[in-house]
């Protein structure tokens, strides 16, 4: 079976926190550095030093917008022996392979109303590169305020999605829009983890409402106390979408504004939704476990696998992880690889 490594980390300083990362999690980065340099090699036609040059450019941004992160992110390239602009590579992975953009991810948020035993739940399917499998991890994060913070992440990023002892849980979807450009904005990483320190629903809101980006992003935001909302953002603005009958599905299409969309529109949260809503006011977290490895629209299922697996790893679709928060409980379930092959293990905050 496999799983993920788990990381536990807790320190008095960003820095520091970082660099706990880094020295448990080194051999995946590197390997992950490695992995990325093949990919561009691959299927683009800047190089590598070009590509690094333009990852390091965000960081005026994010130094004067969230220093306390990008410290984070130094310590993490310290402890892992790797320089900062490789680190940056992989945390601006996303900037990066914008252009052109696969779907990736189908998220939801389930609602006590919708949920059995009234509970409030957090889910997601991320797709992406078969060739990452081995480099995603788990962090767990202890804050010197007492903040804890669990969730997924590949090797070397700062958190991508996941939860905290407040109640507040992100996951998110590839988007591209048409406004879509190489300007200079927070990169996605380093927005996921600041919201994963909020204390409350409204703050994380208004960070994701706020924030300069130069890319699109879908960001499905939620809390312990029945509290959701969808973020289709993009650089000119951002759109909300709120629960309807307790549930948000969402996949990685504009749904507000279909004439921002620059890809085809995926049927997956469509069909998410449709299964939901045969258990409404009865979903469990073994149900969702079903509704996450369906397979209905194959090769664009909610449950990905390749359609050519003769394609290399760095450049083969697949579900990578899945993972279901239960905010009642204080847990994560998490699977490696597509859930329909997988097991879920349960990880507590």
């Amino acid at each position: 079976m496999r799983t993920f490594q788990l990381i536990k980390i807790n320190a008095a300083t960003p820095f520091e926190r970082g660099v706990q990362y880094g020295e448990q999690a080194k051999e995946k980065i590197k390997a992950g550095i490695e992995s990325y340099k093949r990919l561009f090699a691959q299927s683009g036609n800047r190089s590598w030093e070009q590509i690094k040059e333009y990852a390091i450019s965000f960081v005026p941004m994010i130094e004067e917008d969230m220093p306390e992160i990008l410290s984070e992110a130094k310590g993490i390239a310290e402890g892992a022996g790797v320089n900062m602009d490789e680190l940056m590579v992989l945390n601006c992975r996303y900037e990066i392979t914008k252009f052109p953009k696969e779907d990736e991810c189908t998220t939801c948020a389930i609602l006590p109303e919708a949920a059995d035993g009234g509970k409030t739940l957090l889910v997601k399917d991320w797709d992406y590169r078969a060739g990452i499998l081995d480099n995603i991890v788990i962090l767990h994060i202890e804050e010197p305020d007492g903040t804890r913070i669990i969730g997924l992440t590949e090797a070397g990023q700062l958190l991508r999605e996941g939860f905290n002892s407040h109640g507040v849980g992100l996951c998110n979807n590839s988007l591209q829009s048409i406004y879509d450009s190489r300007e200079i904005g927070i990169p996605v990483t380093f927005l996921r983890r600041k919201v994963c320190t909020c204390k409350s629903f409204e703050e994380a809101k208004n960070l994701l409402l706020t924030t300069k980006r130069g890319v699109s992003n879908n960001m499905l935001l939620a809390s312990k106390d029945g509290q959701a909302i969808n973020i289709e953002a993009y650089p000119k603005g951002a759109d909300t979408i709120q629960p309807v009958d307790g549930i948000i599905t969402h996949a990685n299409h504009f749904v507000v504004n279909p004439t921002l969309n620059a890809l085809e529109e995926s049927p997956r949260g469509e069909r998410l939704r449709h299964l939901l809503m045969k258990k409404h006011g009865s979903i469990t977290i073994d149900y969702i476990k079903k509704c996450m490895s369906d397979h209905e629209n194959y090769p664009y299922a909610i449950c990905r696998h390749p359609s050519d697996v003769s394609l290399p790893l760095e450049t083969r679709g697949i579900t990578v992880a899945s993972i279901i928060i239960d905010f009642d409980e204080n847990t994560i379930h998490i699977c490696a690889g597509p859930p329909c092959e997988g097991e879920f293990i349960q990880y507590k905050l």
